[in-house]
């Protein structure tokens, strides 16, 4: 079964823990589905905003939540949260064992670094690394292939040349998802079979029209493994980044990364030195930690190299 982790944010904390005790999640394995309580609940504690919720059976990738607050001994329950997904690389759990302990770390603080450190690595990659239910429009550039700017998952739906209500049969295409023995995620695309028999008569020759955001693709995406766990490299870049700033911090002082690597450090004054963000051997290094900036190199989207578009249909 695929794990999920999800982060449970509750702002006006005081103000909910003086009438429940609990957060429940109900779940469902698609958005407007029927959603069924989780046995296991979440314990509010006084003063604690973020809370982390591994769901370790979770039916397939895209599977969506609805929370409520709830009270152990007088059974009320506030109404339901819209639905959502989930959305955390690095939970709690993982950060625990990592080795860093409460007194060093909050678990507020331990959770607000990994959604923001998470946040921070999908905007340098350009990609996202958990898996997201979406609807994508994307242009059509006259051609066969539809190149997308994230790999996907699986395709439920796919609606061409401004046909957004008649799905197209998934028989007619082909989506590049495989990640084993070859690997589509860098190149991930959707391309239209040859036309046979006559069957794309009504799909102007088999080829996605030239325009814009005229093509819709439904599905679930995301840069994962086959499991749906995000790649190993990012789970311990963020671990890392969350590591060098997790010392815990007076109201005036700030997180601090070195910038680019470090090439002389003396310790009597201590004088330190540091490279540009390219080393000598011409390297991209952003946050002078080995690992990390390799895989912000490993997993940043690649440039797309696409056909010209023709406008004529």
């Amino acid at each position: 079964m695929p794990t999920t982790k999800t982060l449970l944010l509750v702002d006006n904390i005081a103000t909910v823990i003086a009438t429940y005790n609990r957060i429940k999640l109900y779940r469902s394995t698609t958005y407007d589905g029927v959603y069924t309580a989780l046995s296991s609940m979440v314990t509010l504690e006084a003063g604690r905003t973020h809370y982390d919720y591994v769901d370790t059976d979770a039916p397939s990738l895209g599977c969506w939540y609805k929370r409520s607050f709830y009270h152990t001994v007088s059974l009320l329950e506030s109404t339901l949260t819209a639905p959502f997904q989930a959305s955390l690389v690095v939970s709690l759990q993982d950060i625990r064992n990592e080795g860093l302990g409460v007194g060093e770390l909050s678990n507020d603080r331990a959770l607000s670094l990994s959604a923001g450190w998470q946040s921070w690595f999908e905007k340098k990659c350009g990609q996202w690394f958990t898996p997201r239910e979406l609807d994508l429009l994307v242009d059509g550039d006259g051609s066969r292939v539809l190149y997308l700017d994230v790999p996907a998952i699986s395709v439920t739906e796919l609606y061409i040349n401004n046909d957004f209500v008649n799905a197209l049969d998934p028989s007619y295409y082909t989506v590049y998802n495989r990640m084993f023995p070859e690997d589509d995620r860098r190149n991930p695309r959707i391309k239209l079979k040859r036309s046979l028999d006559g069957i794309f008569s009504s799909y102007t020759g088999s080829k996605f029209n030239a325009g814009d955001q005229n093509q819709k693709i439904s599905g679930l995406f995301g840069y994962v493994e086959e499991d749906g766990s995000p790649p190993f490299a990012v789970m311990r870049a963020i671990l890392l980044l969350i590591r060098m700033t997790a010392a815990q911090m007076n109201d005036d002082e700030v997180d601090q990364l070195r910038v680019g690597r470090a090439t002389e450090e003396v310790t009597d004054r201590h004088r330190i030195r540091y490279s540009d963000l390219y080393d000598s051997l011409k390297k991209w290094s952003v946050t002078g930690i080995t690992e990390v900036d390799d895989a912000l190199v490993m997993y940043r989207r690649p440039a797309k190299i696409r056909s010209p578009r023709s406008f004529i249909v």
